[in-house]
């Protein structure tokens, strides 16, 4: 397949279970096998659909530092992750019950910084070996932690090959808050950001809006390339009928937690309150995080059902089969700082997929511009249960209006996120590095 680079991913594999992997494998679908490997950390039930060459970094590429190597820690798994590998149970901490000393401990650690201090990467000559016989022509990262850009900032000193960043949050201007002190390691992290940044040949972003913002913030141009669809696969399933039958039903589908966590609890409660009052609607949560405190604290609310998320294949008839589907961003200052150049992944699945959207965002977001600006969804901006449940009684009663922003949604993704026409431009893009 000729016009197609042998390229090395980092920090992100294939799957369907969460944004990052769904676009990564809507972006590299039909790229040649044979000129895809994938190396991450914890790599757990990876698809093998689009590629078989993955590298899992463990215990050989990890070295704890003292003092943290006094204490025996489990071995984490290393090396080419094969068909059928079993993920080590160390993939999934959150099953693991911890002590309150282990608690107090682990927040300790992250919450100085130390967790970055801890242990430091190197390429060890098993991983080496990997990279060499695969011969990569460029790196491509989703780049979200210090981390990965100290792994990429490695992989580029060793290798010399040109690298391409792909930015899916603002994290880079949220990140260094969470660690004390602040000023510190907002420098430390920013300050390798920076370098990285000056060393790459191609920069992407999740929206038009963030490119425009990367520009002001770096002086530098990022290209936008959000999650794209495949128009053939969706477009059969897309809504052609929006009469109400029995409850009005609400989908959301996604995870819960950080940057939409707030917001949708709020929604829950106001379906909560909406019947106990003996209107007929229902909220529909279908979600990886089933079982977080999220979940838990919403699960028994009137109206409101958590469920495990569907197998990717069936999310098509899924979203056309409700009345309304759901799309939330909290409005706390973290949540806006995290998420407001973002576009979650299921923006172009929801629009596609002939139902109506309503948007519950501040103004300020992305997402919320994107969605006004083009008329193809119900847009409620403002922190404030009374305007939502005047949002969803509004749309119950209209539907016209319904019929209007579906059918916009429907023509604007065939136009802006069409996966032949994405997937394109996507691998000329990259091939531009390496020429």
């Amino acid at each position: 397949m000729a016009g197609y680079p042998r390229i090395l991913i980092s920090g992100q594999y294939f799957h369907t279970r969460s944004g990052g992997g769904i676009t990564l494998s809507n972006l590299f679908s039909g790229w040649d096998k044979d000129k895809i490997a994938t190396t991450a950390s914890f790599i757990d039930s990876p698809s093998f659909n689009i590629c078989d060459n993955y590298y899992r970094i463990g215990s050989r590429e990890v070295i704890v530092r003292f003092p943290f190597n006094l204490k025996k820690r489990p071995d984490l798994p290393s090396g080419k992750f094969l068909h059928g590998t079993q993920s080590s149970s160390i993939t999934s901490p959150n099953v693991i019950e911890k002590t309150v000393f282990r608690k107090a401990y682990d927040k300790i650690i992250f919450s100085s910084g130390l967790i970055h201090y801890r242990s430091a990467f190197i390429i060890s000559p098993d991983f080496l070996g990997w990279v060499r016989s695969f011969n990569p022509e460029i790196i491509y990262s989703q780049l979200s932690s210090l981390e990965e850009i100290r792994i990429v900032t490695a992989l580029h000193k060793e290798l010399k090959l040109p690298i391409a960043i792909h930015i899916m949050d603002d994290w880079p201007n949220t990140i260094g808050r969470r660690y004390f002190p602040r000023v510190i390691w907002n420098k430390i992290i920013q300050q390798e950001f920076l370098y990285l940044l000056s060393k790459a040949n191609v920069l992407l972003s999740i929206s038009e809006a963030m490119s425009e913002e990367y520009f002001k913030r770096y002086g530098l141009k990022f290209v936008p390339f959000h999650n794209p669809i495949t128009i053939e696969k969706w477009l059969p399933h897309s809504k052609t009928n929006w009469e109400i039958e029995g409850k009005f039903k609400i989908l959301y589908s996604g995870r819960i937690g950080r940057a939409n966590g707030k917001a949708i609890l709020f929604m829950a409660s106001i379906i909560n309150e909406m019947n106990l009052r003996a209107e007929s609607v229902c909220l529909d949560i279908y979600t990886p995080d089933n079982n977080n405190k999220y979940a838990n604290s919403i699960s028994s609310l009137v109206g409101v059902s958590v469920k495990k998320t569907v197998d990717y294949k069936e999310m098509p008839s899924l979203l056309a089969s409700y009345d309304l589907l759901f799309l939330p961003l909290d409005f706390d200052g973290d949540g806006i700082r995290f998420a407001r150049l973002s576009m979650p992944t299921k923006t172009s699945e929801y629009m596609i997929s002939g139902t109506p959207i309503l948007i519950y965002s501040p103004e300020e977001t992305a997402v919320a511009k994107f969605f006004s600006n083009n008329n193809c969804g119900y847009c409620v901006t403002h922190q404030s249960k009374e305007e939502l449940k005047k949002a969803i009684q509004f749309l119950i009663s209209n539907e016209g209006y319904r019929k209007e922003i579906s059918s916009n949604a429907v023509k604007l993704a065939k136009e802006k996120f069409d996966d032949v026409k994405v997937r394109a431009e996507f691998r000329r893009v990259l091939l531009t590095a390496t020429s």
